[in-house]
């Protein structure tokens, strides 16, 4: 079991270093990719005008500026992250929007000072959590009595082509990859249901209900192969399989990535399939 500590400290370290800065630059794409997931969202938070929004793991803001204008004015929503680059890029984001009503905090959601909110929501942010029990636990306190969470997280990565896909690809220009631990954090902590009923149980919550969601998921947004292709390198599992690869590695796993996405292309469009839980449950 991965220290929760130490997994904090990395993952703090990733997403304040050149992990925060990649995800800055390339937000706009990601944006567009998972605009059906964060529409899906949406509409299982289903946020009301006066509420208080946590929206945990916030990112760049994509789904606090759409949870801001929903609240509306009277209402309030708290965007905390850990990584101070996203952080900036949400902020000068809202500010472009003319949106005010929220507080972009750099913080870990775990730990981090947090009261009295109606709504809680995350859009992959949780399932990074060195403990995760004990940080659904402290989440739970800081949610209002009746208050509700809806959040997003990977299924399977054998039900997500669109990440397997490029990991395949580039698998036999690597060294082996050591067998991952399917609790350890990262993207894929919360692909098993049951894993996910028991933590939140374990930390206060009401039994939660999880439903499917299943869309072709364009990696390359409407911009070409060549664009899915810088996408698949620089975002996810493969950009930590390639960094510190020699040039001629790097060059040849870009080729056959580049090989692997082609059929997948479907005019300005690279498709693959994507597999989500929608995750809804209650403050006990």
């Amino acid at each position: 079991m991965a220290d929760p500590t130490q997994s904090n400290a990395d993952q703090l370290a990733f997403w304040n270093g050149p992990g925060g800065h990649t995800w800055v630059a390339r937000q706009q794409h990601t944006d567009i990719s998972l605009a059906p997931v964060s529409q899906a969202l949406l509409a299982l938070a289903a946020p009301r005008a006066g509420e208080r929004v946590l929206d945990i793991g916030c990112g760049c803001g994509a789904i606090t500026l759409e949870l801001a204008r929903a609240v509306g004015p009277t209402g309030h929503v708290a965007a905390v992250d850990i990584s101070a680059p996203m952080l900036a890029e949400g902020k000068a984001r809202a500010e472009a929007a003319g949106i005010a009503n929220v507080d972009w905090m750099q913080a870990d959601a775990a730990t981090a000072a947090l009261d009295g909110f109606d709504l809680l929501t995350s859009s992959f942010g949780v399932m990074f959590f060195g403990d995760p029990v004990a940080a659904f636990a402290h989440i739970r306190r800081a949610a209002s009595p009746g208050a509700r969470m809806a959040f997003v997280c990977w299924r399977p990565l054998t039900e997500n082509p669109w990440m397997e896909v490029p990991m395949r690809a580039v698998a036999p220009h690597v060294p082996p990859r050591p067998k991952a631990n399917p609790q350890a954090p990262g993207m894929f902590a919360f692909a098993d249901a049951q894993r996910v009923s028991d933590v939140l149980t374990a930390a206060g919550w009401a039994p939660p209900r999880l439903d499917k969601l299943d869309l072709d998921l364009d990696i390359a947004a409407g911009r070409g192969l060549e664009e899915a292709v810088v996408q698949s390198t620089q975002i996810g599992v493969v950009n930590s399989w390639l960094r510190g690869q020699p040039a001629e590695v790097v060059t040849a796993a870009v080729a056959s990535i580049r090989e692997a996405l082609a059929a997948h292309v479907d005019g300005a469009s690279v498709r693959l399939p994507g597999a989500m839980w929608l995750v809804s449950s209650a403050a006990a």
